[in-house]
């Protein structure tokens, strides 16, 4: 199956085939700025009121698609993802259902696509737009606007030291207690 020329066996990801059941079920794919790595927002569905949410897949190598990273037990709005300018980096909004608390909590998944590790980020993202506004070795910025008044009073940056935040493989993404340990 073809997604905007990333051919890939979609039918195989975990919770591709509920589009079989349920209508109105749809992707989103988004390439990153360099064209090497691709961004699967799959099987979207409305899981309650206003909510879409679906899985996540990272591909890379367009010419012969490789599945660097699948994760089925947290989910993702529709978004777009935001890169770094080197494209090393990309971070999405998140939603973890946490069963035994009978809650959500929606974390920032941060990628590093390069080492191939990921980290969970705190911070209250919902309702604004995020954007990588500067990046060195040592430091991430994240700049956060609010959909609701794109104001310059309004706008927020928050500094990540690299050092400071607790990596984990992407062969763990599935592990939810991974996104709870900070």
């Amino acid at each position: 199956m073809d997604i905007n020329g990333w051919n890939y066996l979609f039918e195989n990801l975990p919770h591709w085939r509920i589009r079989e059941h349920f209508p109105y079920v749809y992707d989103q794919l988004t390439q990153s700025v360099t064209g090497k790595y691709a961004i699967l927002i799959y099987s979207i569905a409305e899981v309650t009121m206003c909510n879409e949410v679906g899985c996540l897949a990272v591909f890379e190598n367009r010419e012969h698609p490789l599945l660097l990273l699948n994760a089925y037990k947290a989910h993702f709005p529709p978004q777009t993802p935001v890169f770094s300018a080197n494209g090393r980096y990309m971070c999405l909004k998140s939603q973890v259902y946490l069963s035994d608390q009978n809650r959500v909590e929606c974390p920032l998944l941060l990628l590093d696509l390069y080492e191939r590790q990921f980290t969970v980020l705190t911070m209250d993202t919902h309702g604004h737009q995020i954007a990588i506004q500067n990046q060195t070795e040592k430091e991430l910025v994240l700049h956060l606007t609010p959909c609701s008044n794109p104001s310059e009073e309004s706008e927020q940056q928050e500094s990540i030291q690299m050092a400071e935040l607790l990596w984990h493989p992407f062969q763990e993404i599935n592990m939810l207690e991974r996104w709870l340990k900070r």
